[in-house]
């Protein structure tokens, strides 16, 4: 897929997104529900409950893969941003001063950008942002966040049938991304991603099944409302 392509695909999604809040908006005069971040670690399933949870709960999934191209295109990230009321765009602004003044930033534009599309994403609610401590981008009262564990063999099991590597490259890519993910949060926020109080929910996916997991979101989502 060529870049434009890419950008295309992206303006494409974010106009069925708009559509799809604005049918809410239409519909329902309740608030709408908090954002559900989802920090993983690798290898512990993370993605099908995430996906499970976008199902099963009617709220719109993104990819941390997905959440930064859309940052990194500047018609796309200002497009979103623009479906922000008065109100709300004026709470974004104060945010983003309020985090860029307090946080150690290597790449202050493209963070900025980052929690734009972020703090979007979180205002009309009812969605799942999957990955690289999305709990930590967004303000407590805008998301729930669930950290989703497993024990280390599990996650070489998982690793090594997901990616088709060898025990040994299993664990190498585990250690990195955990590594990755630790800093990310560290030289950002100064936190700790393996802090379980930073948490709604900390669970063990060899040890909880994915429907329980689901219910215990669902009942943590109705008790913010």
């Amino acid at each position: 897929m060529t870049n434009h392509d890419s950008v295309e695909e992206l303006r494409r999604l974010l106009e069925v997104r708009v559509q799809e809040w604005r049918l809410r908006e239409g519909h329902s005069q309740s608030r709408p529900n908090p954002v559900v971040a989802i920090t993983r670690e690798p290898g512990c399933g993370g993605e099908s409950i995430a996906e499970r949870l976008s199902v099963d709960l009617g709220l719109l999934l993104y990819n941390w893969e997905l959440v930064e191209q859309i940052a990194k295109d500047t018609h796309v990230s200002t497009r979103l941003v623009s479906t922000l009321d008065e109100h709300t765009h004026s709470e974004l602004e104060e945010w983003v001063a309020e985090f860029t003044g307090n946080c150690n930033l290597s790449s202050k534009a493209y963070i900025e950008s980052l929690k734009r599309v972020l703090f979007a994403i979180a205002a009309h609610g009812n969605a799942v942002i999957v990955g690289r401590g999305s709990n930590f981008f967004l303000p407590t009262e805008k998301r729930i966040g669930v950290c989703l564990v497993a024990p280390l063999e599990l996650k070489i099991s998982n690793t090594m049938k997901e990616l088709g590597l060898s025990e040994k490259s299993a664990r190498e890519h585990i250690s990195k991304v955990e590594e990755e993910q630790r800093r990310l949060v560290k030289e950002y926020f100064q936190a700790d991603i393996r802090d379980s109080t930073c948490y709604h929910l900390v669970v063990n996916t060899a040890l909880v099944k994915p429907e329980t997991i689901v219910h215990l979101v669902k009942a943590v989502i109705m008790a913010q409302a």
